[in-house]
């Protein structure tokens, strides 16, 4: 291949490259940098205050400490109610299979609280 040839072909490409680019991007230019209003709303959406904590109870800071590590507050108070048995199990499957650096004698006062806040009565 000539060099006169490869120049024409190399100006070719790139201009191409450079017109495909534009095409691609000019979409982009449109985005409004505020979304649009919601005329079916009501009112202005806001975010709540704070931030979702644990129930005030004896074990709560251990439960905090521990499970906020991986989960939110949230997480665990939109469980279902489970029994004794069942947070003991989620508490072990947590320490051995996901690795949760929960010390072996808080386990009981982990249960306790999410048992006697969270669980079945």
């Amino acid at each position: 291949m000539s060099p006169k040839l490869r120049l024409k072909l190399t100006r070719f490409a790139v201009r191409r490259l450079v017109a495909a680019f534009c095409v691609l991007t000019a979409p982009l230019a449109e985005i409004p940098v505020e979304p649009a209003k919601n005329p079916f709303a009501g009112d202005a959406w806001k975010l709540p205050e704070g931030q979702p904590a644990f129930r005030a109870a004896p074990g709560a800071d251990l439960v905090t400490n521990n499970c906020l590590l991986c989960h939110s507050a949230d997480y665990v108070a939109t469980q279902p109610p489970l029994t004794r048995a069942q947070w003991q199990a989620g508490v072990e499957k947590m320490r051995g299979k996901f690795g949760a650096p929960i010390k072996t004698n808080d386990v009981p006062a982990l249960v306790d609280y999410l048992t006697t806040n969270y669980g079945k009565n």
